[in-house]
């Protein structure tokens, strides 16, 4: 009897561990949290969303630039494979460089995977790629 009612009080937690592993935000709040910080010019920001071996060229990039004005920055498209914990998707940066104020656009094809470090902690997603460069002369 007593086996009994403490099998019947450990039941319910044993469900809450064998439950679905977190696996932290979804890509759809990390890149639109991405492009939020190139929006504002948040280059350090964005470069968290960096896998580490790149993050130094995407930062090179976008050093401090006071003639750099970003005009809009977003995800237009991804395409997600769940199941090899990656994505493709298409950033697009609308930007002008003075003392120009023609508005130019900058494609950047990235490449995201979740990184998994411990099953029990939740999963990252990254930027695995490095940025194409950006025209800064045209």
């Amino acid at each position: 009897m007593r086996n009994l009612l403490l099998l019947l009080f450990i039941c319910p937690f044993m469900g809450a561990c064998l439950g679905s592993v977190d696996m932290g935000p979804g890509l759809d709040t990390v890149s639109q949290g991405f492009s939020e910080s190139m929006r504002w010019s948040d280059y350090p920001g964005a470069a968290a969303y960096v896998h580490p071996d790149v993050r130094g060229a995407f930062l090179e990039q976008f050093k401090e630039d006071e003639d750099l004005h970003i005009v809009e920055s977003g995800v237009i498209s991804v395409v997600m494979d769940p199941s090899a914990g990656r994505a493709d998707a298409v950033y697009v940066l609308e930007y002008y460089r003075l003392p120009s104020s023609r508005i130019k656009k900058w494609r950047w094809e990235q490449q995201w995977r979740l990184i998994q470090e411990k099953m029990t902690k939740p999963g990252v997603w990254l930027i695995e790629n490095e940025p194409p460069m950006l025209p800064w002369n045209q």
